[in-house]
């Protein structure tokens, strides 16, 4: 329910994000230092909650960011639909129920915070002293910040994420060279495993200030996209590979999913794989063999439900890269050509690494 609630916030953010008709008229509202509240109900559901809104002046009449400007010179609220596409009312008084909890000072903001949390809808407060636009929705709050602040935030983490998604890629090559030899160390497989799911964490958590953006964060959007190009993909198909337990590509993205929470430490990582360890000096000294999943797919392109059948035949990619030509094309699902780019690929990359 939360990652609902939290998509639904993501999508009234983007809808005051620069590049919008809404966002221009908040800007020209922060310049003039005027102030607003703005609440987004439709007439209907107006009418379905009386007491709460005192109507002042009648509009309806379609948006424009030029007439919001104009009417939050005027006290009270200004009443827009969901859409964005009327607005219905200004000069309103809004009387939410005075119970609802809120931690805000300004009259405008707790009154934003309680209608938003009372009737579920989204409402915006704009400080008139502060300059700052404030959008309530449901029980969530999210404050715009400076856009040349964010700006740079963004880019800077960009850049930290781009040097890691590097270092992540290297640790791959030599997890190559590691699978193919058929000796990994557990330490190295949680350590890769780690760094790609920082990228991750990060990458969530700078994902809303993107949204902020709008369209100021479109070269930031894209290079975030490259960053984290394939990156699911390869961390599930790695728990694949290094799980206790033989997985489902679903399972693995749940126990994806799980790793995300926890604190990032090897040891915790491990446990998480299905490895009863109890010390740091035991997942050091752990060694393991893939079952192949990730260069059975990324390397040599073989759907998932093939790999299944070649991991349920040969256990181990070290089984698979002792084996022939023959023996692959026993295997449901693998045939001549197949088989031979099996062989072939494997054998490239241990000369690679050799």
């Amino acid at each position: 329910m939360a990652d609902v609630l939290d998509q639904e916030l993501m999508e009234k953010i983007r809808m005051v994000s620069p590049g919008t008709r809404l966002r221009k008229a908040l800007d020209d509202i922060m310049q003039a230092q005027t102030g607003a509240l703005i609440v987004f109900i439709d007439e209907e559901d107006i009418k379905n909650k009386p007491g709460i809104f005192q109507i002042g002046f009648k509009i309806d009449c379609p948006f424009t960011p030029e007439k919001l400007y104009e009417l939050s010179k005027m006290d009270g609220a200004i009443i827009i639909d969901e859409s964005v596409s009327r607005i219905i009312a200004a000069n309103v008084h809004v009387i939410p129920d005075s119970s609802i909890p809120t931690n805000e000072t300004g009259t405008r903001h707790r009154t934003a915070e309680r209608i938003a949390k009372q009737l579920g809808i989204m409402a915006l407060a704009v400080s008139k002293r502060r300059n700052v636009v404030t959008l309530y929705y449901k029980d969530k709050k999210y404050v715009f910040e400076n856009i040349n602040f964010v700006l740079t935030k963004v880019g800077q983490t960009i850049n930290a994420l781009e040097r890691f998604r590097e270092e992540f890629d290297k640790n791959l090559l030599t997890l190559d060279k590691l699978e193919v030899e058929g000796n990994v160390p557990l330490d190295f497989v949680c350590e890769t495993l780690m760094r790609g799911i920082e990228i991750k964490v990060i990458s969530n958590n700078i994902s809303v200030n993107i949204i902020e953006l709008g369209n100021e964060g479109r070269l930031s959007s894209l290079r975030l996209r490259e960053v984290l190009k394939d990156l699911n993909e390869i961390l599930t198909l790695m728990i694949m590979d290094y799980s206790k337990r033989d997985l489902s590509e679903e399972e693995a993205k749940n126990v994806l999913e799980s790793i995300t929470k926890l604190e990032h430490r090897l040891l915790h990582i491990a446990k998480a794989l299905g490895y009863d360890l109890n010390n740091q000096q035991q997942v050091s000294e752990t060694f393991v063999n893939p079952r192949g999943y990730r260069v059975l797919r990324r390397e040599i392109h073989i759907p998932i439900n093939i790999s299944q059948n070649l991991v349920k035949s040969f256990h181990s990619l070290s089984n698979i890269v002792k084996t022939d030509a023959n023996n692959l094309q026993k295997v449901d699902g693998v045939g001549r050509k197949r088989a031979k780019a099996i062989i072939k690929t494997l054998r490239q990359m241990k000369r690679g690494r050799d």
